[in-house]
């Protein structure tokens, strides 16, 4: 097997002055991950969610996004993140994943379960955020998930997936969304995470990359490794991690007949530009598009689908 390179990058963030919150910061930092990603020469690109600040509301910021990665001169894989496609499933809150934002993301990006092999290498990724929704869409992910056991093997197999299958460990008890709220919302809840973890068994996956957490960290259960990636746009860190980096940045990973090994890459230079709005996932109400920097349309701000 010849020597050869791919790039992940993930939690780009990428938004507009046209909505309710808008760091411009993020949009310059994902242009210095572009220019240096340009200069590696990849084969592909793959993009592990979190695109947009806000493509679960904002169409524009999905086609945008598309428009800009439609322009690299190589190709790209992208699944959807919680800011593209709504956050982890939770009873009676608003911001929790949506049919309606999980099928616009399809209408602008495509399907968001794949899989491919390039150069004896198989590369699958699929929306785990659907996981526990109740939504039509994650009986198609479980389908799609567990069909690709039948699929031919390949010499190496990467699994691509926004959150962590796990924060700490494979056996971790489910996190109490109250008490800890950021592990609850990085991580997938069981049963669906042996459920995943039984999938990449049985397809001889070799290593798992994830993104959400905006933190680098690297761990190895039983010969299959997992990949915590980088952001491009802002840091943060779990507070149980003791030896997680939240450096900004991206993954080049190299190709070799051992394996896939990622390597990190930081920034050239991070963008220190200040923005306005909130943070978090704000209801409805408190969306205040009075103070965009750029006039929105109702489109813009989703009202003409009830959003």
């Amino acid at each position: 097997m010849d020597y050869w390179t791919f790039a992940h990058v993930s939690d780009i963030h990428v938004g507009t002055p046209r909505s309710y919150r808008f760091q411009p910061a993020w949009n310059e930092n994902w242009k210095t991950a572009r220019a240096q990603i340009l200069k590696m020469e990849p084969e592909f690109l793959i993009v592990g969610g979190d695109l947009t600040r806000d493509g679960c509301i904002h169409r524009y910021e999905l086609e945008q996004a598309r428009a800009n990665l439609d322009a690299l001169p190589f190709p790209y894989r992208v699944i959807p993140g919680n800011h593209d496609v709504g956050n982890k499933y939770r009873d009676g809150v608003e911001a929790s994943i949506r049919a309606s934002a999980v099928g616009m993301f399809a209408e602008v990006f495509g399907a968001s379960e794949w899989s491919f092999v390039h150069r004896d290498v198989r590369f699958s990724g699929f929306n785990a955020l659907l996981a526990g929704s109740g939504l039509p869409e994650e009986k198609k992910m479980w389908a799609w998930l567990e069909a690709q056991v039948e699929a031919p093997r390949a010499r190496h197999h990467v699994w691509v997936m926004h959150p962590a299958l796990f924060v700490m460990r494979p056996d971790e008890a489910n996190w109490d969304p109250e008490a800890d709220r950021l592990e609850w919302i990085f991580g997938v809840d069981e049963p669906h995470r042996s459920r995943m973890l039984k999938v990449f068994r049985e397809t001889g996956a070799t290593l798992v990359i994830s993104s959400h957490i905006h933190c680098r960290r690297s761990v190895e259960i039983e010969g299959l490794r997992f990949q915590y990636s980088p952001a491009s746009a802002f840091p943060q860190q779990v507070p149980r991690w003791t030896d997680g980096d939240s450096t900004l940045g991206f993954l080049r990973c190299e190709v070799s007949e051992s394996g896939v090994e990622p390597y990190f890459v930081p920034l050239d230079q991070t963008s220190d530009k200040k923005g306005y709005g909130p943070g978090g996932s704000p209801a409805v109400e408190a969306r205040d598009y009075s103070i965009a920097w750029e006039k929105p349309s109702l489109e813009d701000m989703g009202l003409d689908r009830g959003v």
